[in-house]
């Protein structure tokens, strides 16, 4: 029986490295992808066209790849687990950002608003209860 418990410690142990080398290879690949978009946008945005399409992906891009590299970051350094508290504080970030980007667009700055303090109350709650 000694021998099955030191063998799934031994199964989940390597799962474990597994799992943080995904996700290392996963954050290495998104900052690659992350820096050939945006060097894919140079020539764009030199051409003179200053059309407000390409800041807009150039802002979603910035906005995704960064959120999702710092969720990469807080992963690898607990070991492959994020904690939820962090993920809400992540999307309440997220969104500040998309408020604070959102430019004479009174739908989207209201649900905006509205999604924050739903994370916000939500948060709360979960602080409350996890005592």
């Amino acid at each position: 029986m000694k021998k099955i418990y030191k063998l799934a410690a031994n199964f989940s142990h390597i799962l474990r490295l597994c799992t943080i080398g995904a996700l290392a290879i996963l954050g290495i690949l998104l900052t690659i992808i992350l820096f050939t978009e945006t060097f894919s946008l140079i020539p764009l945005m030199q051409a003179g066209n200053t059309d407000h399409v390409i800041f807009k992906i150039l802002d979603r891009v910035i906005v995704f790849f960064f959120s999702f590299m710092t969720m990469i970051i807080a992963a690898l350094k607990h070991h492959g687990r994020i904690a939820v508290d962090f993920l809400s504080s992540l999307g309440i970030m997220a969104l500040i950002r998309g408020l604070i980007a959102a430019h004479s667009q009174p739908y989207e700055i209201l649900t905006n608003s509205i999604a924050i303090l739903l994370l916000i109350i939500g948060m709360v709650i979960l602080k409350h209860f996890m005592k």
